[in-house]
């Protein structure tokens, strides 16, 4: 029934069909979610209600929807929390709420849901940062959500797309993305990232999408594997960042300080004459100091 411009109510003769799949997306409805749709012992696997004019909260209070393994709400004008309801539903594989107007925090409790493959929560006005709770969603694949990039992503082998792009994020990319190997898509852009882009992110074997647009990276970008097939585009808005595919070349002042910091630091003892020459007097001073003592035990005697 989807894509057939109907207009109204979703109407509450539904909930006692005992339908297992009900797909009303993309057309023009209105109202809420009759509560007979979502109640006790429905025997609903896959609910699509996305792209109509849906409004109040995501689901009716009393939902208890134990056999749901798809939800899709996105495109609508839902407002208030991320319904707790869906803790009721342990066998969610996918969940797609973007594009509504639900606020407050991403609660704790979603991330006990180790059976979810996608989360799709971007386009809202969540707050706050995602919890170190994240590395427990293993199977997680899809991951669109706004706000907070801990190093626990890193730890989400099974990712295959990660877009935290508009998200008012501030650090460094951590360099544990390096992990996330099977990755084919990776959105950063229109953020406060600092730093340098990780050369470890080179390892992304399957990375044919990226972006790092409209941040304040700078530094050499590495330019090598996938990265070597990626646009100017990527990395616009980024004035110090330098390299190919850029026009900009790089200089020793397009260095992160931190790395500028850390090579000075370096620079002397790395050379091998500076080397050498602390080996030999570090023996030197051995030897002597050796028979030092065998001279003062000789004249004590």
């Amino acid at each position: 029934m989807s894509s057939n411009e109907l207009e109204g109510k979703i109407p509450s003769s539904f909930g006692s069909m005992s339908l297992e799949i009900l797909d009303l997306s993309n057309n023009m409805l209105s109202g809420t979610i009759p509560p007979s749709l979502t109640g006790n012992d429905t025997p609903l696997v896959y609910l699509n209600l996305s792209n109509n004019t849906l409004q109040g909260e995501m689901l009716p209070r009393d939902s208890n929807m134990t056999k749901l393994e798809c939800l899709y709400l996105s495109g609508n004008h839902f407002e208030g929390i991320i319904s707790p309801a869906i803790s009721n539903s342990p066998s969610l594989v996918i969940l797609d709420v973007r594009d509504n107007y639900l606020s407050g925090k991403i609660p704790k409790w979603l991330y006990d849901h180790r059976h979810l493959v996608a989360v799709l929560l971007s386009g809202n006005h969540l707050e706050g940062h995602l919890t170190q709770r994240l590395y427990r969603m293993q199977r997680l694949q899809v991951f669109d959500v706004s706000r907070g990039i801990p190093i626990e992503i890193g730890e989400l082998s099974q990712l295959l797309s990660l877009n935290l792009s508009h998200s008012s994020l501030t650090g460094s990319i951590p360099i544990s993305f390096q992990n996330l190997t099977r990755v084919e898509n990776l959105d950063l852009s229109h953020n406060m990232l600092r730093g340098k882009i990780p050369s470890e992110l080179v390892a992304l074997t399957y990375l044919s999408a990226f972006s790092v647009a409209y941040n304040n990276l700078s530094g050499r970008i590495p330019f090598e594997r996938q990265f070597s097939t990626f646009e100017m585009r990527c990395y616009d808005g980024n004035p110090e960042l330098c390299g190919d595919p850029l026009p900009r070349k790089c200089s020793r002042t397009n260095q992160p300080k931190e790395e500028k910091d850390e090579k000075e630091s370096n620079r002397i003892i790395d050379h091998p004459l500076f080397f050498y020459a602390f080996v030999t007097v570090s023996y030197a001073f051995g030897f002597w100091a050796f028979f030092g003592i065998l001279i003062i035990k000789k004249n004590w005697r």
